[in-house]
C-alpha cells in the first residue's frame, strides 16, 4: 500500500494509533502484573465491550461489530498469553541473576526468546488490527480515530 496516497496514509495512521493504544496497554499490563493501570486493570471482555460502544457511536452495523469482535477477541487472548509467558520468563531471568553463578548464555537466550516472542505477538496484533480496520469504511475509520482521540484526552 503506497503511503503517498492520502487515503492509505490515513489508514496507516489509524492502524498505528490503534496499535499503540493496544500495545501500550499490553506493556502496562505486562509490567503491572495485571493488577493496576488504567487500561489493563480491566479484562479483555471489558475492552471488547468498550470497543463495541465506540463502534456503536460511529454507526457500525451489528454485523461489523460482530466481525470485529471475532477478529479482536482471539488477539486479546493471545496478548494475555504473551503476558503470562513474559511473566514466566521474567521469573526465570530473576532466578538466573540471583543464582550462585551467572549463566550469561542462559540470560541471553531468555532475552532473545522474549524479543522474538514479543515481535511475533506484535506482528499478529497489527494483522488483527488491520483486519478489523478493513471491516469499517474509511469514514467509519476516521470517526473511530476521533473517538480514540477523545477517549485519550485529545
Amino acid at each position: 500500500m503506497p503511503l503517498s496516497n492520502p487515503k492509505h496514509r490515513r489508514i496507516a495512521l489509524i492502524a498505528i494509533a490503534a496499535s499503540l493504544v493496544v500495545a501500550g496497554g499490553t506493556i502496562a499490563y505486562a509490567h503491572s502484573g495485571g493488577d493496576h493501570g488504567h487500561m489493563m486493570s480491566r479484562g479483555s471482555e471489558d475492552h471488547l465491550e468498550h470497543m463495541q460502544e465506540m463502534l456503536s457511536r460511529i454507526g457500525a452495523s451489528d454485523a461489523q461489530k460482530a466481525q470485529i469482535k471475532g477478529i479482536l477477541e482471539p488477539a486479546f487472548q493471545e496478548m494475555k498469553n504473551a503476558h503470562e509467558a513474559h511473566s514466566a520468563a521474567f521469573r526465570q531471568f530473576h532466578e538466573e541473576i540471583t543464582a550462585p553463578s551467572i549463566d550469561r548464555a542462559r540470560l541471553e537466550a531468555l532475552r532473545a526468546g522474549q524479543i522474538k516472542s514479543l515481535d511475533e505477538a506484535s506482528k499478529r496484533l497489527v494483522t488483527a488490527i488491520s483486519d478489523a480496520a478493513e471491516v469499517l469504511s474509511p469514514e467509519q475509520r476516521a470517526a473511530f480515530a476521533k473517538q480514540i482521540s477523545k477517549h485519550h484526552g485529545g
